[in-house]
C-alpha cells in the first residue's frame, strides 16, 4: 500500500507539470466554453440553460481527453523510457504501477470536475442545489473509468505514433458525434442515430438527466458498463498477445 501511495504522488506532481494536460485538459475546454456560451448567450438545451449544459459538455469533454488521449499515451511513453524502469527498482509490481496511475488519474479527474464546476459557477452564478452538483460530480468521475479503459486499450499499440493518432481520431469522434462540442440535435438525423449509441453522449447524457431533474436511466447504465466490459477485456486480449 505505501508503495502506491508513493507512486500516487510521483504521478501526480509529474502530470500536473504536462504542458499536454493543462493546454488539453483544462485550457482548451475552457477557452470553448467561452465561446460557445458567448454565441449561444440566452438559449437553452432540453430545457437546460445553455451556460449550464455545456458546463456539463466541457466538462465530460475534459474528463474524455485526459483519460483517452493523456492517459493511454503517457502509458505509451512509459514504456518506451526509463520512467517505469525507474519505477520497478522500488518495491512496486506491475499491478500495483497500474493501480497507482488508475487512481493518479482519478485524482486528477475530481480536479478538473471541482475546477470546471467552482470556477464556472463563481462566473456564472448557477442557482443549483448542492445535491444535484455532488449527484452530478459522482456520476462523471464514476463514468470516466469507462474512457480510462479505452486509454489503456489504445496503449496496446506497438508503436507511439499509432497510438497517438489513434487517440486523437476516438477523442474528436467521441467528442462530434457525441453531441460534446455541439448539441446533437443540431445535427442530421443518421447522425444524432449514431451519437446516441456513442459511450461519450451516454456518459454526458447522465448528467444531462441529472440536471433536467429526470434521473439517471438504468438502461444507461447498463450500456455503459457494457461498454466498460468489451474494452477491458479487449485490452486484456491485447496484452496477453503482445506477451505471447
Amino acid at each position: 500500500m505505501k508503495s502506491i501511495i508513493v507512486t500516487v504522488v510521483m504521478e501526480l506532481q509529474r502530470m500536473v507539470k504536462d504542458r499536454f494536460f493543462l493546454c488539453f485538459s483544462l485550457l482548451m475546454p475552457f477557452v470553448f466554453y467561452t465561446l460557445f456560451t458567448y454565441i449561444n448567450r440566452g438559449s437553452a438545451v432540453d430545457g437546460i440553460n445553455f451556460d449550464y449544459y455545456f458546463l456539463i459538455s466541457m466538462t465530460c469533454y475534459s474528463l474524455v481527453v485526459t483519460s483517452v488521449q493523456t492517459f493511454g499515451i503517457q502509458i505509451m511513453y512509459d514504456r518506451r523510457q526509463s520512467w517505469m524502469n525507474y519505477l520497478f527498482t522500488l518495491p512496486l509490481s506491475p499491478p500495483q504501477y497500474f493501480t497507482s496511475r488508475i487512481i493518479t488519474q482519478l485524482l486528477l479527474n475530481t480536479l478538473i470536475v471541482s475546477l470546471f464546476f467552482l470556477v464556472v459557477n463563481a462566473w456564472k452564478g448557477f442557482n443549483r442545489p448542492l445535491e444535484e452538483w455532488v449527484m452530478t460530480s459522482i456520476w462523471l468521475l464514476a463514468g470516466s473509468i469507462l474512457f480510462l479503459t479505452i486509454g489503456i486499450l489504445i496503449a496496446q499499440s506497438r508503436k507511439v505514433e499509432t497510438a497517438s493518432v489513434t487517440a486523437n481520431i476516438v477523442v474528436l469522434g467521441l467528442a462530434i458525434l457525441g453531441g460534446l462540442w455541439m448539441p446533437l440535435q443540431t445535427f442530421p438525423n443518421w447522425v444524432q442515430m449514431i451519437g446516441e449509441w456513442l459511450p461519450s453522449y451516454l456518459f454526458a447524457w447522465g448528467a444531462w438527466n441529472i440536471a433536467s431533474g429526470e434521473g439517471i436511466e438504468i438502461s444507461n447504465i447498463i450500456i455503459l458498463v457494457c461498454y466498460f466490459l468489451v474494452f477491458f477485456i479487449g485490452a486484456i486480449i491485447l496484452q496477453y498477445r503482445q506477451r505471447s
